[in-house]
């Protein structure tokens, strides 16, 4: 972060220079993007400092929520990056452009379109190895910056051979309508993460990691009402597993222990806290249960329902 906040800095003067060389509505686009990187940068590094915070009496969870609220922020700069684009490249075409100097904020626009290139695609990497949003969605940013110089130096190149300026102020409302879009990802991907929304494919990975556990263990009876979350870099998992009545405590936390295994594997990290409620099998549950050996059943197996996403998180076999 502090990297990306050096550059954003010197990326904010080379643009601005090129602008004020230039007078090019494209290269004022992607000077405004810089200002804004500035400040969401500036906020995701304090928001990336308290998300790392430990738990505290008062907020037991931790503070890595805070990571959704900064790319909330950082998204809805970039939309009023976007509008303002719009504005100033409007004005230029009803105006009309005057352009100076193409050549030099060519070459500026060129350097700092590769430079945010490079360190986009490093926060992006950066963030996904320890699953902090906040290098995420900066990263995304730098790269939506990148996008807008080249757009930027794609104009100026356009009408240095063509001698027709309105390239400049046309491109430059394309590369707000990207940057529109970039921003209202960005908040669309906060609010998910406020309202705790799952990933359809993790749900998948964890409800087939848990069939074949359950092909292997005819112990495992029932799983129910999963649900999980994300907090920074921890993860919170929790659900119903339903278990012969006889086992001991001993014999389930083997149960307990090898489920959170596969959970990590499936996060990709040992910041996994899983909840479990035990429920002891009942009479009813016989129908599903595959332990056929069981001296205490009272019917035999009728169902053999895959335990699918819908099946892990929504009722108890035995209940449907």
């Amino acid at each position: 972060m502090t990297i990306s906040l050096v550059i954003g800095i010197l990326m904010f003067g080379g643009k601005t220079s090129a602008y004020l060389l230039t007078g090019s509505a494209a290269i004022l686009s992607d000077a405004l993007e810089s200002i804004v990187h500035i400040i969401a940068t500036s906020l995701a590094f304090y928001s990336l400092l308290v998300s790392l915070k430990p738990p505290s009496k008062n907020l037991p969870y931790g503070y890595g929520k805070v990571e959704y609220f900064s790319a909330g922020f950082e998204g809805a700069l970039i939309i009023i990056a976007a509008i303002s684009i719009y504005y100033y490249a409007i004005l230029d075409i009803i105006k009309g452009p005057e352009l100076d100097k193409i050549d030099i904020g060519a070459l500026i626009i060129a350097i700092a379109s590769l430079t945010n290139l490079f360190l986009g695609l490093y926060l992006i990497r950066s963030g996904k190895k320890t699953n902090s949003l906040i290098l995420i969605a900066d990263g995304k940013h730098v790269l939506t910056d990148s996008i807008t110089s080249i757009g930027a130096f794609i104009a100026l190149i356009l009408v240095m051979l063509t001698d027709f300026a309105y390239f400049d102020p046309i491109i430059a409302l394309i590369l707000a309508t990207q940057i529109l879009y970039t921003g209202s990802h960005l908040i669309k991907e906060s609010i998910s993460g406020l309202m705790n929304k799952n990933d359809s494919k993790i749900l998948s990975e964890i409800a087939s990691a848990f069939d074949v556990e359950r092909s292997n263990n005819e112990n495992l009876i029932d799983i129910h009402n999963l649900r999980y979350w994300k907090s920074g870099e921890k993860f919170y998992v929790d659900f119903h597993l339903t278990l012969p009545f006889y086992l001991t405590v001993q014999n389930t936390h083997k149960y307990y222990q090898r489920l959170e295994d596969i959970l990590k594997n499936i996060f990709k990290t040992n910041q996994v806290e899983v909840m479990i409620h035990v429920d002891p099998c009942k009479t009813i549950a016989c129908k599903v249960c595959q332990k056929h050996d069981c001296v205490d059943r009272k019917s035999p197996n009728l169902v053999c329902k895959i335990w699918d996403v819908e099946k892990i998180t929504g009722k108890a076999s035995y209940n449907l």
